[in-house]
C-alpha cells in the first residue's frame, strides 16, 4: 500500500466524503448497540458541524495512516454505498477511534457534553457613575446646596476623615442644612448628592462648577449658593458652646481673581460679611470669620455663591449639624433682609 501526502484541499473533500461513510457506519453499530449517542453524533456529522469533525482533526487522523484511507494518485473516490459502508466500517475499527464504553487511546470523537467550547472573556465594566440628583423642595428654590469634596468625613463619628468615592459626612452636613431651611423657616432649596472628588480628586471644582451651572440654569430663582466643605490638619477642632451644646465652628471662605478670572467677588465679599454679621448677632462665637483665598471656587457663577466650613475633620458629626441648624436660621434672616431690599425676588 502506498501512501501519498495529500494537500489541504484533498483533506477537505475528503473530509466530505468520510462524512457520508460515517453517517452510515454510525447507524450500523447503532442499531447494534442502541447507542443513542453515536446516532446523534452522525446526526451532528449529516448536518455538517464543524465541533464534531473540524478539518484539523482529519487532518491528524490522515497522517495517522488510517489503513482504509491509502490514496492513490488521481484515483477516484468510492461512492458507491456498497463501499460506503465497507469504509466506514474499517474507519470505526481504527484504533484512533474510541467508541463510547472503551478506553485505552486517547479519542479523537467527543459528545457534545464532553466538549467544552471555552469561556467569552468577561468584560469589567467600570463601576456606575453616581447619581447626580437635584431634587428641589418646593418650586422657585432660592438656595442652592452641594458638595464639592463629597469625601470629606469627621473622623471621631464615621471613623475616617475621607471615603473616597462617597458621600461623606459633609453630604449630611448639607442635608441636614437644607431640610432645616425648608422645614423650619420655609426657604425651598435645592440640593444636589453628585460627586464631584471622585475618581479623580483634582478636576472636583470643575466637575461642580458643571453641577452649579446645571442648578442654575433649571432653577433661575436661587439667590444663595453654598457648597458645604469641613476644614482638616487643626490640631483642635474648631467648636463652641451654644445653647448648651458644642457646635462647630463655621468659616466663610471667599474667592478672589488672583488665579482665574473673577471681576465680580467683592459682592460675594460683601454677601459673606453680610452673612457672618447676623451669625454674630445671633449666635456669638459661631463664626471664625470671612478668609479671602485665591481660588475661584464656582463662585464667579453667582454674586452669593459662598463656601462653608463646618468645623474640621476632628469635629464630630453632631456637632457640624448642630451648626448647620443655626446656620439655617442665620441665612432665613439675611434672605429675608434681602428680599426686603429687592421685593421682586
Amino acid at each position: 500500500m502506498r501512501i501519498q501526502v495529500i494537500t489541504r484541499w484533498q483533506a477537505r473533500a475528503l473530509g466530505a466524503f468520510l462524512g457520508r461513510m460515517l453517517l452510515a457506519g454510525l447507524m450500523i453499530i447503532g442499531l447494534a448497540a442502541g447507542s443513542w449517542q453515536l446516532i446523534r453524533a452522525g446526526r451532528q456529522v449529516l448536518a455538517g458541524s464543524s465541533a464534531w469533525l473540524p478539518t484539523p482533526l482529519l487532518e491528524g487522523m490522515l497522517r495517522e495512516g488510517l489503513p482504509s484511507l491509502a490514496l492513490q494518485g488521481g484515483e477516484p473516490l468510492q461512492k458507491t454505498p456498497g463501499a460506503a459502508i465497507s469504509t466506514a466500517l474499517q474507519v470505526l475499527a481504527s484504533p484512533l477511534v474510541v467508541l463510547p464504553g472503551q478506553g485505552g487511546a486517547p479519542s479523537l470523537l467527543t459528545t457534545e457534553e464532553e466538549y467544552t467550547l471555552p469561556e467569552p472573556p468577561v468584560d469589567e465594566s467600570p463601576p456606575p457613575a453616581p447619581a447626580e440628583i437635584e431634587t428641589p423642595s418646593a418650586k422657585n428654590p432660592l438656595v442652592a446646596i452641594y458638595n464639592t469634596h463629597n469625601a470629606e468625613s469627621y473622623q471621631p463619628s464615621e471613623g475616617s476623615a475621607k471615603f473616597p468615592g462617597k458621600n461623606g459626612g459633609v453630604s449630611q452636613v448639607a442635608a441636614t442644612l437644607a431640610d432645616t431651611l425648608s422645614k423650619d423657616y420655609g426657604i425651598p432649596v435645592v440640593r444636589s448628592t453628585t460627586i464631584h472628588d471622585y475618581p479623580d480628586f483634582t478636576r472636583a471644582y470643575a466637575n461642580s462648577e458643571k453641577t452649579l451651572k446645571r442648578m442654575l440654569a433649571a432653577n433661575p430663582s436661587v439667590l444663595v449658593a453654598l457648597d458645604v466643605h469641613r476644614d482638616a490638619g487643626i490640631p483642635e477642632p474648631p467648636v463652641t458652646e451654644i445653647d448648651n451644646q458644642k457646635v462647630a465652628r463655621v468659616l466663610i471662605i471667599v474667592g478672589s481673581d488672583a488665579r482665574l478670572e473673577h471681576p465680580n467677588w467683592r459682592q460675594n465679599e460683601a454677601f459673606a460679611r453680610q452673612l457672618a454679621k447676623k451669625m454674630d448677632e445671633l449666635y456669638p462665637g459661631l463664626c471664625l470669620g470671612v478668609r479671602v483665598q485665591e481660588g475661584r471656587y464656582n463662585q464667579h457663577l453667582l454674586p452669593r455663591a459662598l463656601l462653608l466650613e463646618f468645623g474640621s475633620d476632628n469635629n464630630t458629626l453632631e456637632e457640624a449639624e448642630r451648626s448647620a441648624r443655626l446656620v439655617a436660621r442665620v441665612l432665613a434672616q439675611v434672605i429675608k433682609d434681602i428680599r426686603k431690599e429687592n421685593p421682586a425676588r
